[in-house]
């Protein structure tokens, strides 16, 4: 399917050096997967190399009704049993599951039809345009890739990111571990959210809450991933009020570059087993190919 014809951007909106890269499209915006180009030959060769002896975990929060950044009226989660029996006395248990993936709580991945500046899509596509990069487009094969993950807060010194995530920490992990980042890997970057979270004794609150936890991606954070060729993104998403501001955060990137997120993951039991930065394991995702969706819940694996 061919895609929308598009005029370059101009935003006034967001960094010139992001207008630049969307205009730049460097990872091909005509199939609709965007950073997922970069996962390559060589690529997927690390990833199958970074499997040693098949163990998997899990990146996934428990699913959580109790969301106030969706919309009013939209509960993100709701899950219905019901048990029938027939007259043979066979019987069926079934489930009603209605899930909306964006929000601060839920484990998700957003798709390259999430973010939108100036009414287009990555690639430059209008908001109407029949072909986007859509969850089915990005989940036509699955994503298998190497999982370099990074403890930012191991680099502030801190329990949690408590101020924004500059390019020179997540240098500074990487090269504290002797770890070395390729083109077409993907990044996880543990903000620590889940030590905020025990801390404050309540789930994140929104970017608006009087007690902002800080955190984010800097505008030279989000630089370093759009400059290091970062095929997949995923993090606790303790983000912040000034990443926001500065129209810099992940999120920005999904229209700047084409780069799908994991959002809101949860790395406590990595960093338990990791003890720092590292090559995780390899990453899997598997969303369900629903077509035109903007975003999945999903449970991403580390393979080890």
């Amino acid at each position: 399917m061919s895609p929308h014809p598009h005029a370059p951007i101009a935003s006034s909106q967001v960094p010139g050096w992001m207008v630049a890269a969307a205009n730049d499209r460097p990872y091909s915006s005509e199939n609709g997967r965007g950073t997922l180009n970069l996962i390559d030959g060589a690529a997927a060769a690390r990833a199958a190399a970074a499997i040693r002896d098949g163990r998997s975990l899990s990146l996934a929060r428990p699913l959580s009704a109790d969301d106030f950044t969706v919309r009013d009226g939209v509960t993100p989660y709701t899950h219905e049993l019901e048990y029938v029996e027939s007259p043979d006395g066979v019987g069926w248990g079934l489930s009603d599951v209605r899930l909306v993936p964006h929000g601060l709580q839920n484990t998700h991945l957003d798709a390259l039809n999430h973010v939108a500046i100036d009414r287009t899509f990555y690639g430059g596509r209008p908001v109407d345009a029949a072909f986007q990069g859509s969850v089915d487009v990005l989940a036509a094969s699955g994503v298998v890739v190497r999982a370099v993950y990074v403890d930012i807060p191991a680099v502030h010194g801190t329990a949690w990111a408590e101020r924004e995530v500059t390019g020179d920490d997540i240098d500074a992990a990487l090269d504290a571990a002797g770890v070395v980042f390729e083109r077409g890997d993907a990044l996880c970057v543990d903000m620590g959210r889940d030590r905020y979270e025990a801390a404050t004794g309540r789930m994140l609150g929104g970017p608006e809450s009087a007690d902002d936890a800080g955190g984010g991606l800097a505008e030279s954070g989000a630089r370093w991933v759009a400059d290091h060729g970062v095929s997949v993104l995923a993090w606790d998403m303790l983000d912040s009020r000034d990443a926001k501001a500065a129209h810099a955060t992940a999120h920005i990137l999904g229209w700047a570059i084409g780069l799908p997120l994991v959002d809101n993951c949860d790395f406590s039991g990595l960093r338990r087993e990791l003890g720092g930065t590292a090559i995780a394991g390899t990453l899997v995702l598997a969303p369900l190919a629903v077509p035109g969706a903007n975003g999945m819940n999903l449970n991403p694996l580390i393979l080890r």
